[in-house]
This record gives structure tokens, C-alpha cells and sequence, in this order.
């Protein structure tokens, strides 16, 4: 073999190895390049999941708390709402009441419980307390009530007794300022017009 071919079958053989090399470096470097971008992407799609979910959440505490406050607001305009029936029923029921206090029925029903208080304070000393309104009758109080002094107490404003026998340490409240207080509890609790 002569010198040029032996030269340049060496030329060839290392062209090919320098080939061979080259394509080698090139693969690995593409792979690199390869894994590297799935590495990223993956990186990316968790942070941009990351993200998504951290504003779903965000978003989601958003609706609950609006949910939360309109719920609160429409709890208020029913409380509110509740509270102006409960008033108007017993602004009624109060008017009413002052009417039937000037009708000859109040003064039976005025009899009627001065002489239930009599009983109770088995016929012993008491001060009997009535409206202003009532200070008419006052002497037919006093009658019905032996060995009581009949006093006007500014606190009853509709009408009605309240006794007070000191020897017994015992009150009588017959007003009907107390019976009408009595039922708007009873009122509330049986109506139904509850906010929940």
C-alpha cells in the first residue's frame, strides 16, 4: 500500500471517528436538550397547577365570604322584618287593650281581680298601685280591698292592679301592661317568626 493511501485511509478513519464522536456529542446533547425541556415543562405544569389552585382558592374564600355576608344581610332584613310584625301585632294588641279600659267590662274585670289580690292577701294590709287612668276608681278599689290605700304607679301605663301586702312579702301584678309583656314572650316562642 502506498503512502497516499495509507494516509488517507487514516484521514478517513479518523474523519469517521471524528463523525462518530460528533454524532454521539450531538445525540447527547439533543437528549439533554430533550430531558431539560420535559424537566421544565413539568416544572411549569406544577407551578401553573400550583397557581391555578392557589386562585381557585382565593376565589373560593371570595364566594364564601359573600356568600357568608349576604346570608348575614338577608338574616338582618328578616330580624328586622320579624321585628316590625312582633311590634305592629303588639302596638295592636296594646291599642286594644286601652280601648277595653274604657268600656264598663274593664270595670268588671277591675272587681274581678281586686277580689282574687283581696284573697291572696287573705284580707291583710296592702297597697294597691293603678294607672293614672285609673284614679276614678279608686274608691271602688279601696271597697273591694279592705284595709288597702289605693296609690297611682306612673310604671302602669295600660291599666290593671298591682298589689303589694309588706306583712306577706307578696306582690300581685294583675296589670295589664305585665300580661301583654307576658305575651310577646309567649309570642316569640310559639310563632313561628324565627330567623335561622
Amino acid at each position: 500500500m502506498n503512502e497516499n493511501t495509507k494516509t488517507s485511509n487514516f484521514l478517513n478513519a479518523i474523519n469517521k471517528y471524528a463523525k462518530e464522536q460528533s454524532d454521539a456529542i450531538r445525540l447527547e446533547a439533543e437528549e439533554f436538550k430533550q430531558q431539560e425541556i420535559e424537566k421544565a415543562t413539568k416544572e411549569g405544569i406544577t407551578d401553573a397547577y400550583k397557581l391555578i389552585q392557589k386562585n381557585i382558592a382565593v376565589e373560593k374564600a371570595k364566594i364564601v365570604s359573600e356568600y357568608a355576608m349576604r346570608e348575614q344581610n338577608s338574616r338582618q332584613q328578616l330580624f328586622i322584618r320579624r321585628a316590625k310584625i312582633v311590634a305592629s301585632v303588639f302596638l295592636k294588641a296594646k291599642d286594644k287593650l286601652i280601648a277595653f279600659t274604657k268600656t264598663e267590662e274593664y270595670t268588671e274585670y277591675l272587681r274581678k281581680t281586686a277580689s282574687e289580690i283581696a284573697q291572696a292577701f287573705d284580707n291583710n294590709s296592702c297597697v294597691i298601685y293603678i294607672s293614672k287612668n285609673d284614679e276614678d276608681k279608686a274608691q271602688l278599689l279601696a271597697q273591694l280591698i279592705p284595709s288597702s290605700t289605693v296609690e297611682t304607679d306612673d310604671t302602669i301605663l295600660i291599666g290593671g292592679i298591682k298589689g303589694y301586702c309588706e306583712s306577706m312579702k307578696i306582690v300581685a301584678d294583675n296589670t295589664l301592661d305585665t300580661k301583654l309583656s307576658d305575651q310577646r314572650k309567649w309570642f316569640s316562642e310559639t310563632s313561628n317568626l324565627k330567623v335561622v
